[in-house]
């Protein structure tokens, strides 16, 4: 715990000291990192969008993972280099026009204006990582890994695939592989693919295997002294605990239950006459079960996050995977980082804009709890309500997020209330900005559908009823 008390002091230090010599200056953001790719099948010698900032431009455009940039204000990326192209995003202009390349678009410009506010101004979309304690469900910063094998034919251009279909089934496994390519067709789906069965691109066979080890003793001394594995469900935006081993982790082979086997592969027909086979992509896990895990209830779970290796393969032994999940009351305000009460800015069209906040009001009440903070009392009582609040907590849901705290764990389900009691309890924990999660019950018992937002503007209290838009932003790189 105490690693983590330093980390928040550290950030929200941060935040502060660093603006002293910045309170003039205006910053802009797209809201997302790229790198040159070298993989030869998808943007070679192009940038390829790596990072999205939740509630960015970038984001609210439609930009998504592995996107290919093809220009920036209609100057073509292809072989130039990374200084060049940031030397684009840099230049003055708020407006940048961008053409992308992916498997829904063989060419889009996307416009987008940049996000500019005063250089010591925070979002509430920043905020709410660092009070994410109030709601670890809602802030999900987390890497896991899969013993998925990859196999890439570096001739094909995955860019010029954009239908599938599926090899031909044995009548024995058909219903089992009906529900196998409904999940594929799910998953492609929102990656731009399109089943077409009648004029595929390429083919998708699969193979599998499921079985159980004859030398597992349920006995065992070790059995369940392992690490837990956790992967996100991509269905409920949930990070997962499942009855598998960590690929990275010894385990005696008498505790392996079940060994399950699982691949995919993709061959061309688009460049191929019919009946000739090329194998373009293949993927391979192989997973020790300590239980029990029915083969079409794993692949509801992993088949999505296997694709997500498709088509920027990364490392080709094992996939790493980094969700980066948010949810949070969007209200529009940003707040100044020197005291974390004053609106520096409103976001244009926002809840708060529709509402009346302007900027230069300084915030002195958020439902019903005072904003009466320093940054260091903030801090101090943030830091006490995790320490107090830790018996509260859902022992079995434990786990290191990408930061390295190890004491995450989720809200007990029996302890809502209790949670909801502490957090209304400003006078010690200083909680206000737990507003970021108030549609949860334990963070308001009652959930309501405004916030209440009392601001002193030239000396006058001011009260506003505040709708704010739920917002959610979900993003997973494979490497």
């Amino acid at each position: 715990m105490k690693r983590i008390f330093s980390v928040i002091l550290l950030i929200i230090s941060i935040f502060t000291g660093r603006l002293f010599a910045q309170n003039s200056d205006i910053t802009c953001s797209l809201g997302f990192t790229f790198e040159i790719s070298d993989d030869r099948s998808w943007g070679y010698k192009e940038p390829v969008i790596v990072d999205i900032t939740p509630g960015s431009p970038a984001e609210k455009a439609g930009l998504t993972l592995n996107d290919i940039i093809l220009s920036v204000n209609r100057n073509g990326t292809y072989l130039k280099s990374y200084q060049t192209i940031m030397s684009w995003f840099n230049q003055d202009a708020r407006t940048m026009t961008l053409a992308i390349r992916n498997f829904k678009h063989a060419f889009k410009e996307v416009t987008i204006e940049k996000d500019c506010r005063h250089a010591n101004a925070i979002s509430e979309a920043q905020l709410a990582p660092v009070f994410s304690f109030y709601s670890l469900e809602d802030v999900q910063n987390r890497r896991f890994l899969i013993p998925v094998k990859t196999t890439v034919n570096e001739n094909a251009l995955f860019h010029n695939y954009r239908t599938y279909a599926f090899s031909p089934s044995d009548e024995s496994t058909r219903q089992l592989d009906d529900r196998i390519n409904a999940i594929f067709i799910r998953a492609l789906a929102e990656m731009g693919l399109q089943y077409d069965p009648g004029d595929p691109d390429f083919i998708i066979q699969t193979y599998y295997n499921y079985e159980s080890n004859p030398m597992y003793k349920a006995g065992s001394p070790t059995y369940g002294s392992y690490q837990p594995v956790w992967r996100f469900d991509t269905r409920s935006n949930r990070m997962v605990k499942l009855p598998l081993y960590n690929p990275s982790e010894a385990v005696r082979v008498d505790d392996i239950a079940y060994h399950l086997e699982f691949g995919y592969r993709f061959f061309d027909r688009k460049f191929i006459e019919a009946g000739d086979m090329m194998l373009i992509w293949e993927s391979e896990v192989q997973e020790r079960l300590g239980s029990h895990y029915d083969l079409v209830d794993y692949l509801e779970m992993n088949l999505p996050l296997l694709l997500k290796k498709f088509p920027n393969s990364g490392n080709k032994s094992f996939g790493t995977y980094h969700v980066n999940y948010l949810k949070y009351n969007y209200t529009g305000i940003g707040y100044n980082m020197n005291d974390l009460k004053t609106v520096v800015s409103v976001d244009p069209g926002s809840p708060a804009a529709r509402a009346g906040i302007l900027p230069g009001d300084v915030v002195i009440n958020i439902q019903g709890q005072n904003f009466d903070h320093t940054t260091q009392t903030l801090t101090e009582g943030y830091r006490r309500f995790i320490a107090e609040t830790m018996n509260l907590r859902d022992k079995n849901t434990r786990y290191t997020d990408s930061n390295g705290f190890k004491d995450c764990m989720f809200w007990d389900v029996a302890q809502y209330n209790a949670v909801s009691t502490a957090i209304a309890n400003n006078r010690r924990y200083k909680s206000a900005f737990s507003y970021l999660f108030n549609f949860n019950q334990y963070i308001d018992w009652s959930t309501p559908v405004s916030i209440n937002i009392i601001v002193l503007r030239d000396g006058n209290e001011l009260n506003f009823a505040v709708i704010p838009q739920i917002t959610a932003s979900s993003h997973i790189l494979a490497y």
